[in-house]
Parts: structure tokens; sequence; C-alpha cells
């Protein structure tokens, strides 16, 4: 299967997991800077996302199998994990996998809970279903499509990096038929066993999605976390304020 990563520097492995709709290059200058500091950082497109392999359903344990076996086959010695969102949640269900194979992981903004949907994440995904994409020729048609359906920009551009525009039309490079059916799959509920790995979860100061009563939940379960929060940003911590972010990393693995 074609698995698309990109992978900077040498030593301690740092495997980053972007979030739903997400792609590798969300990360490369997280990921650059990190291999400054004496890390091997490999970013994967998560399947169905960007240059990566497309599944016919998603599923967090697939997910979490393929980049398990992903990290095995390349080698990896008790990688850091880092994850994002739905990345986060692939992270922690690979714990159900080999808890004692990871070195340490860090959650950004999200929790093993069900979440509800909410609006904004609604109108993308049923505006994504009911896009007809190869009716544009142009990036910008497409840009200026979601703009008239009340898309914020913020995410606009996240799903831009999801297009092929090599030829006369435009297609979409990540699964976004699937992704977007699917969604509801992305809220469920993981289970997580109880653990003991260093854990660090930092969470947007103005994001919903790790209330002070599940930061408690959490740490019942990690019972070697701790809880950061980030200033200034909402759920796209890594776009908000990436610098507070990778001070906060960078605290945590050092």
């Amino acid at each position: 299967m074609d698995f698309f990563f990109r992978q900077y520097g040498q030593g301690q492995p740092i495997i980053i997991l972007h979030g739903w709709l997400g792609v590798s290059d969300n990360w490369i200058s997280i990921g650059k800077f990190l291999s400054t500091e004496g890390f091997d950082v490999i970013i994967p497109d998560l399947p169905n996302h960007g240059r990566s392999f497309h599944t016919e359903e998603f599923s967090y344990k697939e997910m979490s199998e393929i980049i398990y076996g992903f990290c095995k086959t390349k080698g990896l010695e008790s990688p850091i994990v880092i994850g994002h969102s739905m990345g986060g949640k692939i992270a922690m269900q690979m714990l159900n996998i080999d808890s004692d194979y990871f070195k340490s992981l860090i959650i950004i903004d999200i929790h093993f809970k069900e979440y509800k949907t909410n609006s904004i994440n609604s109108l993308l995904a049923t505006t994504l279903l009911q896009a007809n994409i190869s009716q544009f020729q142009k990036i910008n048609q497409l840009k200026a499509y979601f703009i008239e359906k009340k898309i914020p920009s913020n995410l606009i551009g996240i799903i831009l990096k999801s297009v092929d525009y090599s030829g006369a039309n435009l297609k979409w490079r990540s699964n976004i038929p699937m992704l977007a059916k699917e969604y509801p799959k992305v809220l469920e509920k993981i289970s997580v066993p109880k653990n003991n790995i260093p854990t660090l979860l930092l969470k947007g100061e103005n994001s919903n999605y790790v209330l002070d009563q599940e930061a408690i939940s959490f740490k019942e379960t990690f019972k070697n976390s701790e809880l950061k929060t980030i200033p200034n940003s909402g759920h796209w911590v890594l776009v908000d304020n990436p610098a507070f972010m990778l001070k906060e990393i960078m605290e945590f693995l050092k």
C-alpha cells in the first residue's frame, strides 16, 4: 500500500499524527524544528489523507494498527507520539496494541470520550459531501465555493491541501467523500487502558474539546500525565499559537 510520510533529522524517533482532514504539510515547520533538537521526526499522511492510500471506511482500530505496524516496520525504538485531534485518538488507541512500546505521548486538544458534532464540522462534512469538485477548474473557484457556504477561512486552507489540481479539472487527493460520510465515527469514544506512560495533554485556551472535568478523567486513565493550556488558541493549536505549543512540547521532551 502507498503510505506517504515525511522524515527529518536523526535521533530519538517522534511520529506526528495530524487531525481529521489534515495532512503532513500542516506539521512541516514543527517537524523540522524538532529535527534540529536531536529527534528523528516522521510525519505521515494518515490513511485516506493526502498522498496515502484510501480505505472503504473509517476505524480507529484499523488506523492504530496501520500506524503501529508502520512504526515496527520502520524499526522505531520507543517512539514518542504526538497526536492532534483525531491523531491524538489514534495515538491513545495504539496503547491497546502495545502499551509498553511507546516512550511517551503528547496529546493535543482531544479526549478519548465520545464527542457530539459541532455546527462548524457538521456544516463542513455536509458541504464536502455535496461538493462536486470536478466542476471546478481552478483552486480559487473551489475556495470561493467554500466561502459562499460559510466555511471558516482556516478550515478552507486545510481543505485545499487535500486537492489535486494537476489536471484540467480539480479532484480530491484525500478520500474526502468517505471522510465526510464517516465523520460520526471520528467522534466515537475509544477505550484506553489505564497506564503510566508519560503523557502531556495540551489544550487550547479557547477550545471546548477538553473541559475541566474531562481533564480529571484523563488523569485517572493516564496516571503519569500533565495538562498544559496554550493561550490565545482554539482547537487548531498548531495554527493559533505554534510557538507556545512548541515551547511546552520541548519542556516536556527535556
